[in-house]
């Protein structure tokens, strides 16, 4: 028997799939919002349907750019509400945000960044590093907001983060990282996005000490490091499970052995 809530989403979809037949502004960004969430997140088409009511009247639960806390909360870890989560280069704490959304569900975290914002009420631990694969090492570091970065590694956005001041900063690995954070051995999401150091901060962590549930590496079709990446977790029990836009999606390869080769 459908219940009175459920019957009113039915009711709530089938207005917002009239407004789409008649072209009107609400009814194209339902169907805009729809057709994104079954290309970004592997969504389910029932549940791409909800959301896309929910983003389409102005509640929209997930703040990512390009939907990794989407895929993460409901096609890897569809219920979960304890889980842990790694954010490298977490940047603005609300808008654009891979976890806050996993935090909003009751997740707890780890989030780096050397010029975080916006974190008022976050509670993830805020660890205020530049990462690298080496530790003690003096780089230069663009400030540019949003695309902020280690300037030897800046990748495609490099000129134009090159146009922000930069400064000396010391660098630090994941492993110290996870180490201070007390962090348990199984993590199940890492979001990972620094603009072109992404396969050096996979270097620095002990994969023989912690697992992930879930990756969301971005790469932004910058070759050889896109294969490389891929190469790299595929050699420590990881594949690549999809891909949307600037990021690629990797899980624990099943029967896999995990760590360093």
């Amino acid at each position: 028997m459908m219940t009175k809530s459920r019957l009113a989403l039915v009711v709530a979809g089938l207005t917002l799939l009239a407004g789409t037949a008649y072209l009107s502004p609400r009814g194209q960004a339902f169907s805009g919002h729809l057709a994104e969430n079954l290309r970004c997140c592997q969504l389910q088409v029932a549940r791409a349907f909800a959301i896309a009511i929910q983003e389409t009247l102005g509640n929209a639960p997930y703040p990512s750019e390009i939907g990794q806390d989407k895929w993460v909360a409901e096609v890897m870890f569809p219920g979960v509400r304890d889980g842990v989560f790694l954010d490298v280069g977490s940047g603005h704490g609300q808008i654009g945000s891979n976890t806050k959304a996993l935090e909003d569900r009751g997740w707890s975290g780890i989030c780096v960044d050397p010029f975080p914002a916006a974190m008022e009420g976050r509670d993830c631990q805020m660890i205020k590093e530049v990462i690298s694969s080496e530790a003690g090492k003096k780089v230069l570091f663009h400030t540019h907001d949003g695309l902020g970065g280690i300037a030897d590694t800046l990748g495609k956005w490099k000129d134009e983060a090159s146009k922000a001041p930069a400064v000396e900063l010391t660098t630090v690995t994941l492993a110290q990282v996870l180490e201070q954070a007390k962090a348990p051995a199984f993590i199940h999401f890492l979001s990972l996005d620094i603009e072109g150091a992404e396969l050096d901060a996979l270097r620095g962590i002990p994969f023989d000490t912690y697992r992930f549930g879930a990756m969301a590496i971005e790469h932004n079709e910058e070759e050889p490091k896109r294969t490389d990446i891929i190469t790299f977790l595929e050699a420590r029990g990881y594949r690549r499970v999809h891909t949307y836009k600037q990021d690629d999606f990797f899980a624990p390869t099943p029967g896999a052995r995990y760590g360093a080769p």
